[in-house]
């Protein structure tokens, strides 16, 4: 559906123990890249949808460097990264619409 939507879609093998490997790295990849060849930060925002404090040592740089990041995920999304972003918006209160 996201690739019929217009969406790159990425899929990574897991490993031996069927545990996701590369996501993380491969977001920060793609939004870093992404962001210094083409975001305009004057209009452009980065949505990172995620909630792991792994992921601030890419938005603070950003953030520093003048991008507008917002990250949207659940309330017990990590403390830092709620706080070194441009804007979090919760998924709380939309959770139910979320569900099947």
């Amino acid at each position: 559906m996201a690739r019929r939507a217009g969406f790159q879609v990425i899929v990574e093998d897991r490993n031996i123990a069927n545990k996701e490997k590369k996501i993380d790295t491969g977001i920060v990849a793609a939004m870093t890249k992404d962001a210094y060849t083409i975001a305009d930060k004057a209009t452009d925002t980065i949505t990172l949808v995620a909630g792991d404090a792994d992921f601030v040592p890419s938005v603070r740089p950003l953030m520093e460097d003048g991008f507008k990041v917002e990250v949207v995920f659940w309330d017990h999304a990590a403390k830092e990264l709620r706080e070194c972003c441009s804007k979090f918006i919760s998924l709380n209160p939309i959770l139910n619409h979320l569900a099947y």
